[in-house]
């Protein structure tokens, strides 16, 4: 019976004519497809962990479970792997929202793995709580952020003590980076050096702020010069990001880089002056990368840390500068506080930003800290188009007002990575 259901499904959905659907039917339709198929993943995952159990795997000669899912269905050894892998560490209330299509497969991997992750003092009434707040979070947030949130998720179960344990996971995993640093390179013989590396993710934020800041679209035409190109822009990612590493290495060191938003191969790290006194709890750098307060100890030492007055809030204190443009300290103080674009699911780094006023410069807005926001180019172009507006919240967040013909209401949206998670109620 659940075959032939499945069998006429299937049916159902190669007769889609997709051409004849509305413009409405088609954001429709493509949220059921995705939850339809989010529920398939969740059911095979169930098949593959009944087959584990039953040991079908060797009793048809496969030699593990994954190998056998994979010759089975015909998908990927990576894709089977992953779903053996999650019905083994499928918890209750994860599984059944999955199951329903709540959460995506890959938002239910990040459930899972953060649940287990916990320590092992965590009680399992509180486990539940995190799980359903992660679950509730999901339909908000989309992956990347999720993952963020995920990553402190004990601030619901213990709001004092979630950095001291969020500062221990992180020093394991750093030493774990660093032992796993590598680099090879290798001539090929034919005028290229192929090469590979591993680097901590806190190191390779410098790499990364520094290559996507040259790449930066303002510096197309810099870029077209430079590289001998008509137009750089329409290059694969991948060959605009080569270009930028050999630009990065003949430019050393980084006080010559070229500069994109105001930032070059600048990271800042904040961190509270009492956790960098003691070694314990956690800092966050402009790429939102958290780090122990040890690693950020030692940067200090080595005089990499960047220096910042805070106030009682922990916001960049004001500039109090009136010119037109925003100069490279507000610039690095605006990537310290808004860590990027500030429109809710833009994921550009503060390189690939522009400082934008939030009251007019032509109307008397003055060149404030508390009166400029990190957007991405596209964004900063929205916004001055007119139908959205971005404003400060009284907690000193920025939030975009989207226009009535999105939102009716016009309810203020701010950034995931501003949220902050308080704990569930007994």
């Amino acid at each position: 019976m659940l075959i032939e259901q499945l069998e006429s499904l299937t049916d159902d959905l190669a007769a889609l004519e997709a051409w004849t659907l509305t413009g409405s039917e088609v954001r429709e339709v493509a949220i059921a497809l995705q939850k339809a198929r989010t529920t398939m993943d969740a059911a095979l995952t169930r098949v593959a962990g009944a087959a584990d159990d039953m040991g079908l795997a060797t009793d048809d000669g496969a030699t593990s479970t994954t190998a056998w899912l994979a010759n089975l269905t015909g998908i990927h050894k990576g894709e089977a792997a992953k779903l053996v892998g999650l019905a083994r560490v499928t918890t209750e209330f994860t599984g059944a929202a999955w199951m329903r299509g709540d959460v995506t497969t890959e938002q239910a991997g990040v459930i899972m793995k953060a649940i287990h992750a916990l320590p092992e003092w965590v009680g399992d009434e509180e486990r539940a709580d995190a799980e359903q707040h992660l679950i509730e979070l999901a339909s908000d947030h989309n992956l990347d952020d999720l993952k963020r949130l995920a990553n402190h998720v004990m601030e619901v179960i213990d709001p004092d003590g979630a950095d001291e344990v969020l500062g221990k996971k992180l020093q394991a995993e750093e030493a774990r980076a660093w032992d796993a640093t590598r680099l090879t390179m290798r001539r090929c013989g034919d005028g290229t050096t192929d090469g590979r590396f591993k680097l901590p993710d806190a190191d390779a934020d410098v790499l990364q702020a520094a290559v996507e800041g040259i790449i930066a679209p303002r510096r197309s035409s810099i870029n077209e010069t430079r590289h001998g190109v008509d137009d750089f822009n329409t290059l694969p990612r991948a060959q605009r990001m080569g270009l930028a590493f050999t630009e990065l290495l003949n430019h050393l060191p980084t006080e010559s880089l070229p500069k994109a938003g105001g930032l070059a191969a600048t990271v800042a790290v904040t961190i509270d002056i009492d956790d960098l006194r003691t070694g314990q709890g956690v800092a966050t750098n402009t790429s939102n990368t958290t780090i122990s307060a040890t690693k950020a100890q030692r940067l200090a030492c080595n005089a990499h840390l960047v220096a910042l007055y805070l106030d009682s809030e922990s916001r960049v204190l004001d500039h109090g500068m009136t010119k037109r443009l925003f100069d490279r300290h507000q610039r690095l103080a605006l990537a310290v506080r808004d860590q990027g674009c500030v429109w809710p699911g833009c994921d550009r780094p503060p390189a690939w930003c522009e400082a934008h006023h939030l009251n007019a410069w032509s109307e008397g807005g003055p060149t404030d800290l508390h009166q400029g926001a990190l957007f991405c180019h596209f964004h900063h172009f929205k916004l001055h188009e007119g139908e959205w507006l971005a404003l400060m919240a009284d907690d000193g967040v920025v939030e975009v007002i989207p226009p009535r013909r999105i939102d009716p209401d016009q309810v203020p949206r701010r950034h995931a990575r501003f949220t902050k998670q308080q704990p569930r109620a007994a």
